[in-house]
């Protein structure tokens, strides 16, 4: 919640500069932590800087990339945290854990460093007036090029910005705002419109399914869960295989997700995940003793004669995590950072993010008492019931961001004619150009304008007149 009072103010850059002091100061305390509250202080600084740092780092990332490579470089901080948490794993192996600890002390620091030869968004800049620096921005991240390269885009940029800063009523009648910029408590006041609303549903949905899926609450007890299903292999060397299962995953997604499309390939590791489940679950009711569970187990262990069972509920436990490290947890941070409109969407990413850490504690925080209530299949089976709900909330209301501008995916939202379920974005080059019946945006000023000079200029053919008109009027949205 804290990021939302610095995302926006500060902008995305310093925020993502000051995330690491948090950070630093976390693995400080640790490498020094000759008491136990030292250590708890310390983790309780590196939850702080993580909760942080999400809704800055999607945020930057969602406004800096184009279209065709949003969707690559968001799946980076996916890979980033597994392969991260895989190098801090290995180097316990290897050196003492004080030291492990002054070695992610660096990370924060050099990574402060390296953020402040990056450019802060033009969307931020935009929106407090800084025209020039924007620019700037804008000409850096698309490789150092001209103005004239990017001129158009930066014209459409400024439009988008100029809009989301209008107020509403000055939005409704196509009017150039002149009204104060609004107070935090009327950015708060933007979570109520139907335009943040919406989008909100949708993330909120995909972060709790995320967490009730099962692989996150079931994590920290793998081993004893392998050892629970008579695992052939040792437990911890099955934990290690499966996190080099999770890096391949994650590597999977980030190369498919641009040509499959996110929805076809989040619904498709939905379904994986809930098959997946469900044979675990029907496993576990037929062999194992009723009321089966992993933690304290005082019963006799069972025992199946055909040796090759045991391999049942291991390849179940690698494909859930497979389907769930393959995209089906990292796609809803990237449409964190897509789906909210710019007015909105630092408070929003904040929000979001926040109750996504509290549907996270209260996941893990009650499996033990989850597996002691249904068992050990009947928590599977809770998890499979949760996922199948999800896959058909999910067919029903998840839109396809693929290769859509950031203005078109506001756009589809801020349209009140449309429901939640209707998920097909309209990209603004399926309405005809401006200049193909002769007249552009500088000509005309606004929509009204537009539209007059559209029908002025095909005025002797009726009927390619109307229709045109008719599909301008179809594709602007009413604004809510």
């Amino acid at each position: 919640m804290l990021s939302v009072f610095m995302t926006d103010p500060l902008g995305r850059k310093r925020s993502m500069i000051f995330v690491n002091i948090p950070l630093a100061l976390g693995w400080l305390m640790i490498y020094q932590g000759d008491f136990y509250w030292k250590i708890l202080t310390g983790c309780a600084f590196l939850g702080l800087g993580i909760g942080l740092m999400e809704a800055p780092i999607i945020t930057y990332l969602g406004e800096i990339c184009e279209p065709s490579t949003r969707d690559v470089l968001l799946t980076f901080t996916n890979i980033s945290g597994t392969m991260g948490t895989f190098t801090i794993y290995f180097l316990n192996t290897l050196m003492p854990w004080r030291s492990v600890a002054l070695f992610c002390l660096s990370v924060p620091m050099i990574t402060a460093v390296a953020v402040c030869f990056i450019p802060e968004t033009p969307q931020w800049l935009l929106s407090k007036n800084q025209t020039a620096e924007a620019e700037k921005s804008l000409r850096w991240l698309r490789g150092w090029v001209s103005n004239q390269v990017v001129a158009q885009e930066f014209h459409y940029l400024q439009q988008h910005i100029d809009r989301s800063k209008s107020c509403s009523t000055c939005i409704e009648k196509d009017l150039k705002c002149t009204h104060a910029l609004p107070t935090l408590a009327e950015k708060f006041g933007e979570l109520k419109r139907k335009r943040t609303l919406k989008p909100f549903f949708i993330i909120m949905s995909m972060f709790f399914i995320a967490q009730f899926s099962g692989m996150n609450s079931m994590r920290p007890f793998l081993v004893q869960i392998f050892k629970a299903y008579e695992n052939p292999f040792p437990p911890d060397r099955t934990t290690a295989i499966m996190s080099f299962l999770e890096i391949f995953a994650t590597l999977t997604f980030t190369c498919l997700v641009h040509l499959i499309g996110k929805r076809p390939f989040y619904l498709v590791m939905s379904f994986g995940i809930f098959i997946s489940t469900a044979v675990l679950s029907l496993y576990g009711f037929i062999l194992l003793p009723m009321g089966y569970i992993s933690f304290e187990r005082t019963h006799q262990s069972f025992h199946v004669e055909n040796t090759m069972l045991p391999y049942i509920p291991l390849v179940c436990l690698f494909l859930w995590s497979f389907f769930s490290y393959c995209g089906f947890l990292a796609m809803p941070w990237m449409l964190l950072s897509e789906i909210f409109p710019f007015k909105s969407r630092g408070i929003a990413s904040g929000v979001a993010a926040a109750l996504n850490y509290m549907l996270g504690f209260i996941t893990r925080k009650t499996y033990y008492n989850l597996e002691m209530t249904l068992s050990l299949p009947g928590a599977s089976l809770f998890y499979c019931v949760i996922c199948g709900c999800g896959f058909i909330l999910m067919f029903l209301i998840l839109p396809e961001t693929e290769n859509h501008t950031l203005e078109d995916i506001e756009l589809h939202f801020s349209d009140d004619s449309k429901k939640i379920t209707d998920r097909t974005i309209i990209k603004s080059n399926d309405v005809i150009p401006l200049n193909e019946v002769g007249c552009s945006v500088e000509e005309t000023g606004s929509v009204q304008e537009t539209e007059k000079a559209i029908e002025n200029s095909l005025k002797n053919d009726s009927e390619s007149g109307n229709s045109v008109s008719d599909t301008i009027r179809q594709q602007k949205p009413k604004i809510h």
